[in-house]
């Protein structure tokens, strides 16, 4: 049952992230589901780019309002996820895509880290980086 409350959380995560020209991110929503002042790292340039929920929903928020991104969508291909006690890692593979309508998605992973208080299971850091030449994800990665 653990591994299906993390699963939920995860899915709820991109969920919250996803928007398109009539729906706004989920920010609100995606507060909930971290806890305290939680990380979430790109790692897709040469320095990583760290934020809080709150300085990433921001980003998110001027660049949709700047007319830079009008859509994206994502949702997880693979996932391995490991429980010890109150705390748990996961290693998400993910495929997104940021042009409405576009059949060739891309694929990424991320790395999830949680803790479970009053019962209650919530993300406290994620990393992430996509897929790139001389980067790709491994097939053994892509199991659900």
């Amino acid at each position: 049952m653990v591994s299906q409350e993390i699963d939920h959380l995860t899915e709820r995560f991109y969920e919250s992230i996803c928007f398109n020209a009539e729906h706004y991110p989920n920010f609100d929503r995606l507060q909930e589901l971290f806890y305290g002042s939680s990380t979430l790292i790109n790692n897709n340039t040469d320095l990583p780019i760290e934020f809080t929920v709150q300085t990433f929903a921001h980003a998110i928020t001027a660049r949709i309002e700047a007319g830079d991104a009008d859509y994206f969508m994502q949702q997880e291909i693979g996932d391995q996820t490991e429980i010890f006690g109150n705390m748990a890692q996961r290693r998400s593979v993910f495929e997104y895509s940021s042009v409405k309508d576009n059949l060739n998605w891309k694929r990424g992973i991320s790395y999830f880290q949680y803790i479970c208080i009053n019962q209650k299971w919530l993300i406290i850091s994620t990393i992430w980086a996509y897929e790139k030449e001389g980067l790709k994800i491994p097939d053994s990665y892509l199991t659900l």
